[in-house]
């Protein structure tokens, strides 16, 4: 194989050689009918649940049975874990358009599609639970339903972005969750990623699939890997390389230690016949300036002084038809 440095593509760029892909790690299904998640019930009113209080993960004790700690880390900390639905529509071309007395209709038609990946629950303040995930994720996103530990389907909006380096928040309200929802879920403990020594274990936990979410383990394979996130290879970014198994789903999930603490973001896979376990996570540690100030409800840029909303007004025409889902699907 080829020395040269992989690349996360904005669309369906060849990596490496034939066959070779960095794959951000979404899954893309097909068109879904609206209307097919339900709403949730309202249990108490909305100053209680404002005040109620979400509970943290714990920071773990682990024993010498490799076993055991993986399924203690798993059970402390799957409540902080989501999975995401992200419901988009984008222009597809209509070829019968082009023939007979269609020819000079619309030649693009809106397709639905649905895409799924995963997200991490770090803040609960002002009655929002705030969650961070992968831009890939939700980007161009119509609807955003995010599903709970108790399994609860609630609607999400976007808090802020870094398009650059693959980051996003989105927040769901408590006054949309019942009492007992509330206390099923909990906030990620945030560990520092900056001590992460090669060959030490991690568990990753995400939505595999979109089956719901699922837990594998492996090591730390290496840190700071330097891998292109673009076509412009002058645009990089550090990532923790894990061989813990990264699959479609796994995007915006989260990459733990043995103590339970949140030390990465699951996003990509380098995916080819002669490649096994290379998986990439981007370090918690490199991107807290940047997750404070979406939190604050900025995006990241050159100006941080964005409102998120704003650049979906100024930029939602603007992408091509065909970058809805800037991402490979790899089955």
């Amino acid at each position: 194989m080829k020395n040269e440095m992989p690349k996360i593509p904005n669309s369906n760029h060849k990596l490496l050689k034939k066959g070779t892909k960095l794959v951000l790690s979404a899954a893309t299904f097909g068109v879904v009918a609206a209307g097919s998640f339900q709403g949730v019930n309202y249990v108490v009113d909305n100053y209680n649940k404002q005040n109620t209080t979400v509970q943290s993960t714990n920071v773990l004790k682990t024993s010498s049975s490799t076993t055991s700690n993986v399924s203690a880390v798993a059970q402390n900390c799957m409540p902080s874990i989501v999975s995401i639905t992200n419901v988009s529509v984008s222009d597809v071309q209509n070829y019968f358009s082009m023939y007979g007395n269609n020819s000079r209709s619309n030649p693009f038609t809106q397709q639905e599609n649905t895409s799924v990946g995963s997200g991490v629950i770090i803040n609960k303040k002002n009655g929002e639970i705030d969650i961070l995930t992968n831009y890939h994720v939700i980007e161009n996103a119509k609807t955003l339903t995010c599903t709970l530990a108790d399994n609860t389907n609630v609607e999400a909006t976007v808090k802020g972005v870094d398009e650059n380096r693959d980051l996003a928040v989105i927040s769901i309200k408590t006054k949309d969750l019942s009492e007992d929802t509330l206390k099923q879920i909990a906030i990620a403990t945030i560990g520092d990623s900056d001590k992460l020594q090669v060959g030490e274990q991690v568990v990753a936990i995400g939505n595999a699939l979109g089956y719901g979410q699922s837990v594998t383990t492996g090591i730390v394979s290496a840190t700071n890997r330097s891998v292109s996130t673009s076509s412009d290879t002058d645009k990089s970014q550090s990532y923790i390389q894990t061989d813990a198994a990264i699959n479609p789903g796994n995007s915006g999930g989260a990459l733990l230690n043995m103590s339970g603490e949140l030390i990465g973001i699951n996003s990509a896979k380098l995916s080819d016949t002669d490649v096994e376990g290379m998986g990439y996570a981007i370090a918690i540690s490199d991107v807290k300036d940047s997750i404070d100030t979406m939190l604050q409800g900025k995006d990241v840029s050159t100006s941080c002084n964005t409102p998120s909303s704003s650049y979906y007004q100024q930029n939602d025409e603007d992408h091509e038809s065909d970058s809805v889902f800037p991402f490979d699907f790899w089955n």
